[in-house]
């Protein structure tokens, strides 16, 4: 009973999420480190500008003097 309402919640998910939900299940377990090493991570990006990284990274996408300019 359980593994058919699974199965049926499994139809549910998009393409993608069925895609992200595979490559999770055929990883490797995570070790307790694994995880306490992600907790410390989360949110240590907080105080970041998205925008403005945004638009460094264009800028600087921009200028890049390796940039070769292909005249098609």
């Amino acid at each position: 009973m359980a593994i058919e309402r699974l199965i049926e919640e499994i139809k549910k998910l998009s393409p993608a999420d069925r895609y992200k939900l595979r490559i999770t299940l055929e990883a490797e377990d995570f070790s307790t480190s694994d995880i306490e090493a992600s907790k410390q991570a989360a949110g240590k990006w907080n105080d970041i500008d998205a925008e403005k990284l945004i638009e460094d990274i264009y800028e600087s996408r921009q200028y890049n003097p390796r940039r070769v300019e292909v005249g098609w």
